[in-house]
């Protein structure tokens, strides 16, 4: 049976995304791509092109070639993300939406669009 490489590509990037925590709006500013592409994207129904698949690669931080594999990836927190997801799980809704957007202002500098 042959695989559908769009559709294989789009759940390989929302594993990726989701592993991250990121939303598409998340994924689509580090990526500098506008969030409903990200969307058609991981629904496998938009051909992209290389350079696009490189941006998400860049953006996702793995090879180009794990975006390409058939089956997408289990990924698990890092200690870090571990650590942080400890500080905010057992919080109020309001409490881990301000978290989230002081969070992503302080990182704000060091993403590739706030430079």
């Amino acid at each position: 049976m042959k695989t559908d490489i769009y559709a294989a590509l789009g759940a390989a990037v929302r594993a990726y995304r989701a592993g991250a925590g990121w939303s598409q709006e998340e994924l689509g500013e580090r990526a500098g791509l506008h969030p409903s592409y990200i969307g058609q994207i991981e629904r496998g129904t938009k051909k992209i092109s290389i350079a696009t698949l490189e941006k998400l690669a860049h953006a996702l931080k793995v090879k180009i070639s794990d975006l390409l594999q058939e089956k997408p990836p289990r990924l698990s927190p890092s200690t870090w993300e571990k650590r942080i997801l400890g500080m905010v799980k057992d919080r109020p809704a309001e409490q881990q939406k301000r978290t989230y957007l002081i969070l992503r202002e302080a990182l704000r500098p060091y993403s590739k669009r706030g430079k």
